[in-house]
């Protein structure tokens, strides 16, 4: 199945392409969709002949609220997603509170800090923007079998599947199999990615392995719930209750020492497991029951000359935190400005090892985070649990008992100034008024490069070559002002006064993927913004 079939030549060679994605996942789809939105040519080879049609991930953040913002899916008014602005309960195995998150309001990146989704819904979503773009073809029912590169470009053949996505008999057959090339590939194929073992790039496994059974629910009728979202840390069998978007529900049961994975993933046990919640077939639809292995993993090396890998490919962590897709968007955020540099000449091949040491050193930070929440978790030992539970207590009657709360992760060594108020992090988003309208400044200022400046034009501080490198990056400039000032975003609740006088600033350089790249006085901004400007490895350095 091939999607902009037209794109596909008569002898199974299919014309060069910029950029080769193996995995039409969120990861993959959201990648093409950005760069083909640049009006690079993208061809996504996927094995499954059509979308996958149960639900795998089922949470994000507020980063990917923003993230999915910026590509015209609102998350906040969407029939399948669900935003959390309430509390997040922990109870032990007698029922007690031993944690209460507070999960209301906004956070300082301008959406909710937890949402849940339906998964197919958004591959829907993203697959049908993807099909307004006459530069990306989507090659489905193709599996990949073969990878060789050299310093200019990347091949693969492409073998047929069947309608499970194994492939066919007829594999090796010269009629059945594509070939296609690029200057540059990405493997986004999952856990098991055939690209990752291609180039040789190996896993370390932290050991963090437990299996759970993942049941999703559509209710026939009305569920209450102390809270949409509940963790019972119950030593006779952890339980996990969350929304999934489009009006269901899944549980996560802990699968015990001595059970039988068999035997736990079938209907009968999955029902068996859903009564203390007086879920049956006669007010439910079980749409989907398996049995996840939790793990812990990351590739040691991202990179092997004209071939990456990102999301599962790269990374896998337990899913107690709600990462695991965030980290694989991510990915594809930070990596399609930079392909996009690359392929249009701007800058050398080597910026695309940035994109390795920043997500490597991200990746890292949530896959412990995770393995931290799952340790307290999965306690099966009762003395075990009973002295946690007594510790978690104490800290809600005593908030300095309480652990430090948990620090923004900041991208490992890249494209931003170390030591700056804020770079390395995402940059945070208030609401402003433009010509009248007023929102989101992400949505009124659009996409790309940005410098903001409060009060006063920031390129004023900057010297006439780096005005000129402004201009060659298509970066916008932004000056914010109190309300009633001359400026072009007007301030709406003092939001951006506030966030320069912490730092100490008078501008603000924003990338593509919203992070900033350096925050400083006027007196530094000019060695900071050169200092960028050289992380990007540009081809053609200006006078």
């Amino acid at each position: 199945m091939i999607t902009n079939a037209n794109a596909v030549s008569a002898d199974n060679v299919v014309e060069p392409a910029d950029v080769l994605i193996v995995g039409a996942g969120p990861t993959g789809k959201l990648l093409a969709l950005l760069l083909g939105r640049k009006g690079l040519r993208v061809i996504v080879v996927e094995r499954h002949p059509g979308l996958y049609s149960l639900p795998r991930a089922i949470a994000f953040d507020d980063e990917i609220a923003r993230l999915l913002a910026d590509i015209g899916i609102d998350p906040d008014h969407d029939d399948n997603i669900v935003y959390m602005d309430e509390y997040y309960y922990l109870e032990n195995g007698k029922g007690e509170t031993i944690a209460a998150l507070d999960w209301t309001g906004t956070t300082q990146a301008g959406h909710y800090a937890h949402y849940f989704f339906y998964q197919p819904a958004l591959e829907l979503a993203l697959g049908r923007m993807i099909d307004e773009l006459p530069s990306v073809t989507i090659l489905r029912g193709a599996e990949v079998c073969e990878l060789n590169q050299s310093a200019e470009a990347v091949e693969i053949i492409a073998h047929p599947t069947d309608e499970a996505g194994n492939m066919r008999p007829d594999r090796d057959s010269m009629l059945s199999r594509r070939r296609l090339t690029a200057k540059f590939l990405v493997g986004a194929d999952g856990a098991n990615s055939f690209v990752r073992r291609a180039v040789d790039l190996p896993m370390t496994d932290l050991g963090f392995h437990y299996d759970w059974l993942i049941v999703d629910v559509m209710p026939k009728v009305a569920v209450n719930f102390r809270s949409s979202m509940l963790q019972i840390c119950d030593p006779a069998r952890p339980v996990t209750l969350m929304p999934g978007g489009g009006g269901r529900r899944r549980w996560e049961f802990m699968v015990l020492p001595g059970e039988d994975l068999a035997e736990m993933n079938t209907e009968a046990a999955s029902w068996r497991l859903l009564q203390p919640w007086k879920m049956t077939p006669e007010n439910a639809t079980l749409e989907r029951h398996t049995v996840w292995r939790f793990q812990a993993k990351w590739a040691d090396q991202w990179r092997s000359g004209r071939v990456l890998i990102a999301g599962d490919a790269a990374h896998l962590m337990p899913p107690f935190a709600g990462q695991g897709m965030c980290a694989g968007l991510r990915d594809a955020v930070s990596l399609a400005w930079r392909l996009d540099l690359v392929l249009r000449g701007e800058s050398a091949s080597d910026l695309l090892d940035s994109y390795v040491e920043e997500r490597k050193a991200h990746v890292r930070y949530f896959v412990q985070f995770s393995i931290d929440i799952g340790k307290a978790v999965c306690v099966l030992d009762p003395v075990e649990a009973e002295a946690r539970d007594t510790a978690m207590k104490a800290a809600m009657d005593d908030p300095s008992l309480a652990p430090p709360p948990v620090p923004h992760p900041s991208l490992g060594a890249g494209v931003w100034v170390p030591s700056q108020p804020g770079a390395g992090q995402l940059s945070r988003q208030g609401i402003v008024r433009v010509a009248g309208t007023t929102g989101r400044l992400d949505a009124l200022m659009g996409q790309g490069w940005h410098l903001l400046g409060y009060g006063r034009d920031p390129r004023t501080m900057l010297t006439s070559a780096q005005r000129e490198q402004l201009a060659r990056l298509d970066v916008r400039t932004i000056v914010l002002g109190a309300l009633g000032t001359p400026c072009d975003a007007e301030d709406v609740d003092g939001f951006y006064k506030t966030w320069f006088d912490e730092c100490g600033v008078d501008a603000i350089l924003i990338r593509p993927d919203r992070y900033v790249a350096a925050a400083a006085p006027e007196k530094s901004l000019q060695s900071s913004f050169a200092a960028v400007m050289d992380s990007l490895h540009l081809e053609k350095q200006l006078a």
